[in-house]
């Protein structure tokens, strides 16, 4: 099994991000780190690839779009590593997963801050009964 990633370090308005693309045999997953405001130097981002790869959380989305790697020729894959460096953006497949994920995230919250909130209403209304009661108790 090949596992192949792609590590992109992009300025996204006021705040650098490095976006991690991750094809695992079938399964293609995206995970995203914000740097900071400054530019990120370079022991930074090796920091970042060597040891801080653990706490990132990878989205994984469904297989089916995977295709076989193949061997390419190493003076191919060094112009293709720097038409990369080149080129602006993510991809937007990245940037769907990306979205997905943060509009999952969105629900989730949603639906715990609607719970939590039903919650407190219900209390609420217990101790409002239970003060009715108290006073007119033994009356």
């Amino acid at each position: 099994m090949v596992i192949q990633s792609c590590l992109t370090v992009v300025f996204d308005g006021s705040f650098y991000k490095a976006i991690w693309e991750r094809h695992d045999g079938g399964a293609y997953s995206v995970a995203s780190v914000t740097l900071g405001s400054s530019l990120p130097k370079m022991p930074t981002i090796s920091k970042l690839v060597n040891a801080d790869w653990r706490q990132f959380h990878f989205h994984q989305v469904s297989a089916g779009q995977g295709r076989a790697p193949r061997h390419l020729n190493p003076k191919r894959t060094q112009r293709l590593a720097s038409q990369t460096l080149k080129s602006k953006g993510i991809s937007t497949k990245a940037q769907a997963v990306l979205q997905k994920q943060l509009e999952e995230k969105r629900k989730l919250r949603k639906a715990t801050r609607s719970a939590h909130q039903r919650l407190l209403k219900k209390q609420r209304y217990q101790q409002r009964v239970q003060k009715h009661r108290n006073k007119h108790r033994g009356h």
